[in-house]
């Protein structure tokens, strides 16, 4: 991990030499498609970007990168998270409907929790896709 102690606190040391992101094309958003899949740091591909499930870190242990450029940064992913985890259990529902006699009352005992239970589990996803499609759009980090 790239840290400098001072005064009792770890700071992270930029290292742009380790990132190896594509510049551009195809290449680029296939490599943070697959970054933000595995949850790994979108500029050099490092894991351990997670403190836990729900909580990212402020930066790249490895290269340093910031991954929160601003304040406000992550609120394009809460509609992500969202929309997602909420077309599974339509989609489902539909599904159901179409091809299986069950009644509302199961439908609903299935479907409910479902629909309750993604957003908790795509939020870390949302966050990845959400830093990849905008490191896709504006390809340098602008701080």
């Amino acid at each position: 991990m790239a840290t400098v102690v001072t005064d009792g606190t770890e700071l992270p040391v930029e290292r742009p030499e380790l990132r190896d992101l594509p510049t551009s094309g195809w290449p680029r958003q296939r490599v943070l498609l697959a970054r933000a899949i595995k949850r790994r740091c979108p500029e050099c591909g490092a894991t351990g970007i997670f403190k836990s499930w729900f909580t990212l870190r402020s930066n790249c242990p490895r290269c340093g990168y910031e991954f929160a450029r601003e304040t406000g940064y992550f609120l394009g992913s809460y509609p992500l998270n969202l929309i997602a985890a909420e077309i599974v259990p339509v989609g489902l529902m539909i599904a159901l409907l179409i091809w299986t006699d069950l009644s509302w009352i199961w439908l609903e005992v299935l479907l409910i929790p479902v629909a309750v239970a993604l957003p908790f589990l795509l939020f870390p996803y949302a966050q990845m896709i959400w830093m990849a499609i905008d490191l896709y759009i504006t390809p340098v980090n602008q701080r």
